[in-house]
């Protein structure tokens, strides 16, 4: 894309400049690579790179920014440019970064199956991407510095903070994390996150997601995993995850609460029984109990419906009471659901990041008209998404009873 395409693009989308800023066209590759699977064998894994392009024919030493994006169903990425998760990796690179979106183990065009809120392979998606985009800048001659910004939203919240504990401990000079920030992701499962799996919530896909992701990574379930859950929704989840269906349907073909989908035995099992392996699977892959060394920026929203607010305050307090010195939390609205809160999330990352690459204050406060126009534009959004979101709950609750039916 051109700068004047991505001009466009802005345009088409609504995109203000003065908030993300267009100074170069962008380059977009297709990246597959090798990286390790749970046994330790080899397999392939996908993602996408984007690269600034540079109008004098050299290109600088651009800092590399990792977009982990959120929880899909559907192997496919679909139309990239009608994705704003992918919008966020263009937005990074127009502005001079260089960008990676690994798609994770098991999607895009990857070996396997995916491994849904999985720490471990999260960032072995991650790292080995950098890997491989390391191979390639010599192919084509790209230059990027080793200052590695990660973030990411929702289940991208959770592979950010994994890709940056694994990053420090690994310490390779070639990748040095500069800066993080985690948006909105479950970071405490077993605890803040476990919860929500209890009451009506407006994605019960997660749970059947997680539970069948975990049987193929660890194997804990002695037999067919789905005998765990009630009929008819065991048919139901074997169809769904397949890796060719889209969380929408799924959602409207099982019960809203999703501990609901279960057997009430292992329901109760779960609840009663700390040693339950599942359960203590979940806390393995709770992703807050270490200290982050690079400056750490945890954004939320306390209002979010899908992934609790809870999450972030508790990483925050475990992290500073055990030492960490450049932390730093923000509760961008307790108005916004989960998807509305991502747009603030976002632009307040990008300031965050901006800040650092520009040798100012982690902390320090940005541009008063940029927070000017930003503060507006939010209590304009809040006041239409209160009638938005009521008007969705009353449609939804329609839609479910037709469905069910």
């Amino acid at each position: 894309m051109t700068k004047d395409e991505v001009l466009t693009y802005w345009k088409e989308n609504k995109i203000p400049k003065i908030i993300l800023p267009v100074t170069h066209g962008v380059d977009i590759y297709e990246i597959v690579y090798n990286a390790p699977w749970v046994d330790g064998t080899m397999i392939k894994a996908s993602g996408l790179y984007y690269v600034p392009q540079n109008e004098k024919g050299k290109r600088p030493q651009y800092p590399i920014a990792v977009y982990h994006h959120g929880t899909t169903l559907n192997i496919d990425r679909g139309d990239i440019f009608k994705n704003p998760q992918y919008g966020i990796a263009l937005g990074l690179t127009t502005d001079g970064y260089i960008s990676l979106v690994p798609d994770y183990y098991g999607l895009g065009l990857g070996d396997k199956t995916h491994l849904y809120q999985h720490a471990w392979s999260e960032a072995m998606s991650t790292i080995y991407m950098l890997y491989a985009i390391d191979e390639v800048n010599k192919e084509l001659g790209i230059q990027a510095s080793s200052d590695v910004y990660l973030t990411g939203y929702s289940q991208g919240g959770h592979a950010t903070m994994a890709a940056q504990k694994y990053l420090e401990e690994l310490n390779d000079p070639r990748f040095h994390v500069v800066a993080s920030a985690p948006m909105s992701g479950a970071y405490d499962m077993s605890g803040a996150q476990a919860k929500v799996m209890f009451q009506k919530y407006p994605q019960p896909f997660y749970l059947p997601y997680l539970l069948v992701s975990y049987q193929t990574a660890y194997n804990y379930w002695n037999g067919d995993i789905f005998e765990i859950f009630k009929k008819p929704y065991d048919s139901i989840s074997h169809v769904f995850l397949d890796g060719k269906h889209y969380y929408e349907d799924f959602n409207k073909a099982i019960p809203e609460v999703p501990a609901d989908i279960l057997k009430p035995e292992y329901v109760k099992e779960f609840i009663d029984n700390p040693d339950y392996p599942i359960k203590k699977l979940i806390e393995e892959n709770n992703i807050y109990e270490w200290i982050p060394k690079a400056p750490t920026f945890l954004c939320y929203c306390a209002s979010d419906d899908q992934v609790s607010g809870e999450n972030s305050v508790v990483a925050y307090n475990y992290m500073k009471e055990h030492g960490a010195k450049k932390l730093m939390t923000k509760n961008f609205s307790n108005v916004f659901n989960h998807d509305d809160c991502a747009l603030f999330a976002v632009v307040g990352t990008k300031f965050f990041f901006d800040n650092i690459r520009n040798g100012k204050p982690y902390d320090k406060k940005n541009n008063r008209f940029k927070r000017f126009l930003i503060s507006k534009y939010k209590k304009k959004t809040e006041k239409s998404a209160i009638a938005k979101y009521e008007q969705a709950k009353n449609k939804a609750e329609g839609l479910r009873t037709e469905v069910q039916k």
